[in-house]
């Protein structure tokens, strides 16, 4: 912001007829810093539609230059609880002239007339989410030109999220719906996502597994596709890794977590002799982790068919790129020895290897911190239902005691395992390697006094090393008779002599 703009800002800051008294151009100023300062936040329309409220002067600039304050569209969850009147007021005054991502996600009184407004009014929208309106084959056909003869109703469309829940439509109407909407956008599609983080129903995943087939038959007629996502789709799938990786080159980003329910998923295809030139070579995030259902006994795992193979034929052009690699609950992988190559992943950020061999293993968390991965900043050796109980004091112990640079980690997740208190004051010392570390995980950790456990419980993933720091460091000064156990504090009585 301007020193103009600010020193406007104080001035109107005491009543709201200053305003009035302000130019234009500032004021145009502020709101334009507003909205991206909004939109950073994944509210930007909301922000600009609150403005409107604050001052006629607001409004006026806010309604004369729809394409600047209404760029990103959210309206997800019932914000302003959206209908298909509101929508069709709004484009009537062009508010989506120059909308470019429309987010609809749980919108449940929007219909087809939606759809049909979004056709009409949003030529420039890039990327589109929708999920939970009741919306028709019809719609959908709208969108996708009614005749064969007629182009899109969205030619700049690159991002596509939809859910296969839908009230009007059944699982496997709106399989085939979203197979003929990624043909018809098939040139300009660099986004596909329809996975998500809560469960499809078991109809739901038996729909996109008798559908498969058509599906990947489209998603891999989209070359320019960059991300895909199908997280929680499908029952015991049969995954076209070759074909995808020969048709989709620039792909980025794959993210298969609980995919293919608890049967898991199997590579499908033969590969071909230059494999070597057609694999992934610039893969940023894989995400192959297994499904996970709460019970009320607790936590039921899926199977997992990933193994060291599978592993290395998506990382085997991209092990150099990959930035996030989630493989929690691949208990196929093999000793953490196999999974080193002549090229290191020297970019990972990102890595959550939660009940698998290689959280199991001192030696190889030890190697991974201090080889494998340089600039790891997020590392999850457990997680909710997979405590880390074979993590112990050994997998720290070296690269404590090893002069280096400062590791970058800042997460770190450990729930379950057996760090003692002198170890952990170690961790979070600020002349340790960890000096960039901002939150830790040390929940149902036995070996650890009980405030530590609930300051993890309550803090994290906020930073909370202070805390600990601060826990620690009083313990320390404590005098030698005063005995910290898991229960209650008690004194200890001096014997008599």
């Amino acid at each position: 912001m301007s020193p103009t703009a600010r020193a406007a800002v104080t001035a109107a800051s005491s009543t709201t007829a200053s305003l009035e008294a302000v130019s234009d151009d500032v004021l145009r100023e502020i709101l334009i810093l507003a909205v991206r300062n909004g939109k950073e936040g994944g509210r930007g329309a909301s922000v600009a539609a609150a403005l409107t409220c604050v001052s006629r002067s607001f409004r006026r600039i806010v309604e004369g230059s729809y394409e600047e304050f209404y760029e990103r569209v959210d309206l997800s969850h019932g914000f302003c609880a959206p209908t298909d009147a509101r929508i069709r007021a709004w484009a009537k005054r062009g508010v989506f002239k120059g909308t470019k991502e429309l987010n609809l996600a749980g919108c449940h009184k929007l219909t087809d007339a939606t759809l049909k407004t979004i056709g009409t009014s949003c030529e420039a929208l890039e990327c589109l989410t929708l999920s939970g309106g009741s919306f028709t084959k019809d719609a959908f056909g709208m969108l996708c030109g009614s005749a064969l003869s007629e182009p899109p109703a969205l030619p700049k469309l690159r991002s596509f999220t939809f859910d296969i829940t839908t009230p009007k439509m059944t699982p496997k109407q709106a399989m085939g719906e979203i197979s003929r909407f990624i043909h018809e956008y098939r040139d300009t599609l660099e986004e596909i996502r329809i996975g998500r983080e809560a469960p499809y129903s078991p109809a739901e995943r038996r729909a996109f597994s008798q559908g498969a087939g058509s599906f990947f038959e489209r998603v891999t007629e989209c070359t320019q596709l960059r991300k895909l996502d199908l997280t929680n789709c499908g029952e015991d799938v049969r995954f076209p890794l070759f074909d995808l990786q020969r048709s989709c080159p620039l792909l980025e980003e794959l993210k298969l977590n609980g995919f293919g329910g608890d049967a898991g998923w199997h590579v499908s295809g033969r590969m071909e002799e230059d494999f070597d030139e057609t694999c992934f070579q610039s893969l940023r995030v894989l995400e192959v982790a297994v499904s996970m259902e709460t019970t009320s006994i607790g936590h039921r795992y899926g199977n997992s068919n990933v193994n060291d193979e599978t592993l290395l034929l998506f990382l085997y052009g991209s092990i150099e790129t990959i930035e996030t690699l989630d493989i929690t609950g691949c208990t196929q992988l093999g000793d953490w020895r196999n999974v080193v190559w002549d090229r290191l992943p020297l970019a990972l950020r990102t890595f959550k290897c939660a009940r698998t061999r290689l959280s199991s293993d001192d030696a190889a968390v030890s190697h991974v911190l201090s080889q494998l991965c340089p600039s790891l900043e997020v590392l999850e050796l457990g997680c909710v239902g997979a405590n880390a109980t074979s993590v112990t004091d050994a997998a720290f112990t070296e690269i404590l005691h090893l002069d280096g640079p400062t590791l970058p980690l800042r997460v770190l997740r450990a729930p379950g395992s057996a760090l003692t208190a002198e170890t952990l004051r170690a961790i979070v010392a600020p002349e340790s390697r960890f000096k960039n570390l901002h939150a830790i995980d040390l929940a149902a950790c036995r070996s650890l006094p009980r405030e530590i456990r609930r300051i993890s419980l309550d803090t994290f993933p906020l930073e909370n090393i202070r805390a600990v720091r601060a826990f620690l460091g009083s313990q320390s000064s404590e005098p030698d008779d005063i005995v910290v156990r898991d229960d209650a504090p008690t004194r200890a009585r001096k014997r008599r002599r």
